[in-house]
C-alpha cells in the first residue's frame, strides 16, 4: 500500500478527529480521541498494512499510550488490532481494547472466517502469515452499563444502545462528537447483512434525539453528519434491505 493516509485528519474540535475512509478500498473511518494524558483510536482499519498507516498518522498527531475501541465485529473495524496491540507493547501499561461483549464473542467466532475478505487488501492477514495477523480480541468489555474513560482533561463514554447493524455497536462519546461505527452510513446504503433492522431503526431514532450532546456524529463510512441524518436513515433502516 502506499502511504496516501499519511495525515488527512479532519479536526472536529474538542480533541477528536476523524481519518477520512478511502471509499474506493471501502476502508473505515478512523476515530481519535486526544486527551492530555492518553489518546483513544476509534477502530484500526482491515489489517497490518492499513493498521500501520493509519498509526502513523495518528503518530502525526500524539505521541501519547493508545486506548482502543472496536465498535463492532467486521474485519474493517478490528483487523488492526495486532498493530496496535505491538504499539502498546512499548510501555508499561500495554494497550486496551474495548468493545461490546457481544462483539468480542463475534471477533472470536468469525474472525478466522473473516480473512478471506482481505485477501486482495491484506494477503497477509487473509493467509494468517506474517507479523501482527493475528485475530487479536479486547481486554475490556461494555455490556449494560456505559463506561467513562478519563484521557486527561478529556473523557469519552462507551456504550451501546442496544441491537443494530450488529447485536454489539460500540458508541463512542467524545466531547460535542459521537463515533457510531456502522450504525450510521454516510453516501452508500446501510449494510443489512447479520443486522436487526427494526432495533436498528430505535437506535437511530435514539441517535436523532442527541443533538444537543452530539451535533456531529461520524458514521463507519462516508462525511460527517448530524442527528437529524440518523432520524432520516431510521425510515431507511426500518423499510429493510431493498427498500
Amino acid at each position: 500500500m502506499t502511504n496516501e493516509l499519511a495525515n488527512p485528519w479532519r479536526n472536529l474540535g474538542g480533541g477528536s478527529f476523524v481519518l477520512a475512509s478511502n471509499a474506493a478500498r471501502a476502508l473505515v473511518n478512523i476515530g481519535l480521541v486526544v486527551g492530555s494524558e492518553r489518546a483513544l483510536v476509534v477502530d484500526t482499519g482491515a489489517g497490518p498494512r492499513h493498521a500501520t498507516e493509519i498509526l502513523a498518522a495518528v503518530r502525526t498527531l500524539t505521541a501519547l499510550p493508545l486506548v482502543i475501541a472496536n465498535t463492532h465485529a467486521h474485519w474493517d473495524h478490528f483487523f488492526g488490532n495486532a498493530v496496535f496491540r505491538a504499539e502498546g507493547a512499548l510501555n508499561e501499561a500495554g494497550t486496551q481494547f474495548w468493545a461490546h461483549a457481544a462483539t468480542a464473542r463475534g471477533m472470536a467466532e468469525t474472525g478466522e472466517s473473516q480473512r478471506a475478505e482481505v485477501a486482495g487488501l491484506e494477503p497477509e492477514m487473509a493467509a494468517g502469515l506474517g507479523p501482527q495477523t493475528e485475530i487479536v480480541l479486547p481486554t475490556h468489555l461494555i455490556r449494560r452499563a456505559p463506561v467513562v474513560l478519563d484521557l486527561g482533561e478529556v473523557s469519552v463514554e462507551l456504550f451501546c444502545l442496544g441491537r443494530g447493524h450488529t447485536n454489539g455497536d460500540l458508541m463512542v462519546g467524545a466531547p460535542g462528537v459521537l463515533f457510531a461505527g456502522d450504525v450510521l452510513e454516510e453516501g452508500a446504503e446501510p449494510q443489512f447483512e447479520g443486522s436487526f433492522p427494526k432495533e436498528w431503526a430505535a437506535v437511530l431514532r435514539k441517535l436523532g434525539a442527541m443533538d444537543a450532546m452530539y451535533p456531529l456524529m461520524v458514521p463507519g463510512h462516508g462525511q460527517p453528519v448530524n442527528a437529524a441524518f440518523a432520524a432520516e436513515l431510521a425510515n431507511t433502516v426500518k423499510a429493510g434491505p431493498g427498500a
